[in-house]
């Protein structure tokens, strides 16, 4: 099984996104993406997050967020994460301004993959402590270690 800090790359963490608004933060993270080259695409795989967003917020509640697709435009998972420690409005179920944002890329046909990523990940959300050390995090390595820490414990 992949592991997510296999698939989270330095080059792909933001931890002052600028970003105050869901449609920008994506934006912003696909960027990440984009520039780490790990999509060809940035305006594509924003129209398609973005059309996600729009079946169901993916503001999941408490400060988190975790856009996600699946897309012809990859051909691996990728992941970005991004963190705004005032928060933005990502129109989170509880109304509450999101401050972690997980963007998670799978390849299409590789659904059972995408499903068992995003499970993991709920999970490491689900611990405090996880989630805590994520928003003290200064560097971009600390977040992969945070990560490693979290898949060993598991």
């Amino acid at each position: 099984m992949i592991r997510l800090s296999q698939i989270l790359d330095t080059s792909c963490i933001n931890l002052n996104l600028n970003s105050k608004k869901k449609k920008d933060a994506i934006k912003e993270m696909v960027n990440l993406l984009y520039k780490a080259g790990k999509i060809k695409d940035p305006q594509k795989v924003e129209r398609e997050l973005i059309e996600r967003e729009k079946m169901g917020t993916t503001g999941i509640g408490g400060g988190i967020a975790v856009p996600h697709i699946m897309t012809k435009e990859i051909s691996q998972t990728v992941m970005a994460f991004g963190r705004k420690k005032e928060g933005l409005d990502f129109d989170a179920i509880d109304s509450e301004p999101v401050q972690l944002i997980f963007l998670l890329i799978g390849p299409k046909g590789e659904e059972s993959t995408h499903l068992r990523l995003l499970c993991r990940l709920s999970r490491f959300l689900h611990n405090t402590q996880f989630k805590k050390s994520l928003m003290d995090a200064e560097k971009n390595e600390d977040i992969l270690d945070i990560f490693q820490r979290e898949e060993e414990r598991e």
